[in-house]
């Protein structure tokens, strides 16, 4: 009977280890859901949205291919809304009962823009392949092959699943313990039986026990077999075997129930619900991205005074500067090109808080941010979704320039309109205040609302250089200055403290012209270059814009308006009509 109950405890035990093993190998659950497109549709955009990608829980992996172009990135989903615009395109859905994407095609336009190097991406790519992403619910990808033709149809999203089996652990253990129990059984029936079959006394002899012969053959030095030693092998072998299958049972936790009452889950409570963070116009990495495009485009267009690849990138006061510089490089060579911009290091990063357009970033970028080396204030703007972020204004910073405590890039901050009155003055206002104070000096009446002290431009250009350059004329010419300020160009980004960074341009214009019957006005330099006159007896009106950037406090402050830096140059020269 003790053989026969130690057969059937192995017999259990080895089939409860089976039972385990078998839910790992043989009826071990998929390691991954993948969910292939049916859509045949022939949009020339797929978008497969954050809320499809988040359909089930881990990573994704989005395996995208076709027979033509293949392009896709990710970018919020607001973003990828506004570029997509108007366009034909087929957005995914998880079926979860077919475990599919399930395409709907929506829109009326047949084509799209090459959406290759947009501002909005923050990750592209180019060819047929497979990326893993983990993205948020607010973050979708975009799908397009050459933008006129069916985007790619063959994609696919695979997610991780849970691979857990609870149960192979406690079955594992229970099976352990059973086959313990079975050995322990084997070696029970094994010690009965021989005890059954020991020395027995007989009954008319006098031959000493058996034990006894065994004394004195063990004294003379004979090998005696020990009783027993069968028995303890098949102890020893019971350790051996419960420790292999608990240790085996203990490896993983996928192998145990895991706890998960009403223990640990979260009580909701009448909290108030806390506000989503605000969006702003990029991120630091977009900003420092935008910054190289914006450099190399720059450097390129410099080298070769391309000025169509420079529209790509500049436009405004800062676009006129330097189609200016071009134009006077292409008749004097001696003429230097603009300041460089540097893509080394982005010192400052502060994008507008928004999410519409146009889109305003303000930063400031250096080759060493620590050591100050002429550090360039860039204001870009981004007219739309499709549109490349450009290079209003390009600043230098003045040597001993504070820029006042901005918020986080992550925050962002808000675009105050030219006609404000949350600061002491205007944005609207600023450049005709100041260009008023160059001509004027502290006879001006708002001078006193701009800081003199450490103020370069005014010595660079301001009413003793007009003066002296008035005095140094010959009596048969005279000059006249003017200033004009283009409507609507002022830009304001809030600071901290309340009050402003504003960009603005000022058109400072010098006019000469002959006072005598006869006289001339002769031209030199880039005047020369940029007006192709020599000489005129009408006179030479000259242009100078001049950027400028303030660190402008808030209405009812007695801080003054500091400018933290210029750029100057001419843009136009002509003989007067």
């Amino acid at each position: 009977m003790r053989f026969v109950l130690a057969i059937v405890s192995f017999v259990i035990g080895l089939l409860l280890v089976g039972l385990a093993v078998g839910q790992r190998t043989v009826f071990a659950p998929p390691s991954s859901l993948v969910a292939q497109s049916s859509s045949t549709a022939s949009a020339p955009v797929t978008v497969i949205p954050g809320t499809t990608l988040n359909a089930n829980p881990g990573y994704q992996r989005i395996d995208v291919s076709g027979s033509g172009e293949v392009f896709a990135a990710y970018g919020r989903t607001g973003d990828v809304e506004a570029w997509i615009g108007e366009a034909k395109h087929t957005t995914l859905r998880f079926d979860a009962e077919q475990d599919r994407l399930v395409g709907r095609t929506t829109g009326t336009e047949d084509s799209v823009p090459d959406p290759s190097g947009s501002d909005l991406w923050y990750q592209e790519w180019d060819g047929a392949g497979q990326f893993t992403v983990r993205l948020p619910a607010d973050v979708s990808v975009v799908v397009v092959g050459d933008g006129g033709s069916a985007a790619p149809s063959d994609v696919s999203v695979t997610w991780p699943r849970d691979t857990a089996t609870p149960s192979v652990g406690p079955l594992l253990v229970a099976g352990g313990v059973f086959l313990a129990g079975g050995v322990a059984l084997l070696v029970w029936a094994f010690l009965h039986q021989r005890r059954g079959r020991g020395p027995r006394r007989r009954s008319g002899g006098s031959r000493p026990p058996r034990v006894r012969a065994s004394r004195r053959a063990a004294a003379a030095g004979a090998q005696v077999p020990v009783r027993g030693r069968r028995g303890r092998r098949s102890l020893v072998a019971v350790p051996v075997v419960l420790v292999g299958v608990l240790g085996l049972a203990g490896c993983s936790s996928d192998y145990w129930p895991q706890g998960g009452g009403s223990a640990t889950t979260p009580t909701p409570t009448a909290t108030a619900t806390a506000a989503a963070p605000a969006q702003t116009a990029a991120t630091k990495q977009q900003i420092r991205r935008i910054v190289e495009r914006v450099a190399a485009v720059a450097s390129k267009a410099d080298a070769d005074r391309d000025t169509s690849l420079l529209e790509s990138r500049f436009t405004g006061a800062a676009l006129e500067l330097r189609k200016a510089n071009y134009a006077i490089r292409a008749e004097d060579p001696d003429a230097g090109a603009p300041p460089a911009i540097s893509a080394e290091q982005v010192c400052v990063a502060l994008p507008q808080q928004t999410d519409t357009w146009p889109r305003t970033v303000f930063t400031v970028v250096a080759e060493d941010c620590t050591a100050k080396t002429a550090p360039q204030a860039l204001t870009l703007v981004q007219d739309s979704a499709r549109d490349d972020y450009k290079v209003a204004y390009d600043v230098s910073l003045e040597a001993a320039a504070e820029i006042p405590s901005l918020a986080p890039t992550s925050l962002g901050a808000a675009r105050l309109p030219g006609d404000t009155k949350l600061l002491r003055i205007a944005p609207d206002d600023i450049a005709a205040a100041y260009g008023d104070v160059l001509s004027k000096d502290s006879e001006s009446s708002s001078a006193s609302l701009f800081a003199s002290e450490g103020d370069g431009l005014r010595s660079t250009i301001g009413k003793a250089y007009k003066d002296k350059k008035a005095e140094s004329l010959p009596d048969t010419a005279e000059i006249e200055y003017s200033s004009e300020v283009p409507d609507d160009s002022a830009i304001a980004i809030a600071t901290d403290g309340g009050g402003a960074l504003v960009s603005a341009d000022l058109d400072e214009i010098e006019k000469v012209t002959p006072t005598a019957a006869g006289a001339e006005v002769n031209t030199k330099g880039a005047v020369k270059a940029l007006s192709g006159v020599d000489s005129s007896t009408k006179g030479i009106s000259a242009t100078y814009s001049v950027q400028l950037l303030f660190s402008v406090p808030p209405v009812g402050s007695d801080e003054k308006v500091v400018l933290l830096g210029f750029t100057q140059g001419l843009t136009a020269a002509s003989e007067v009509q």
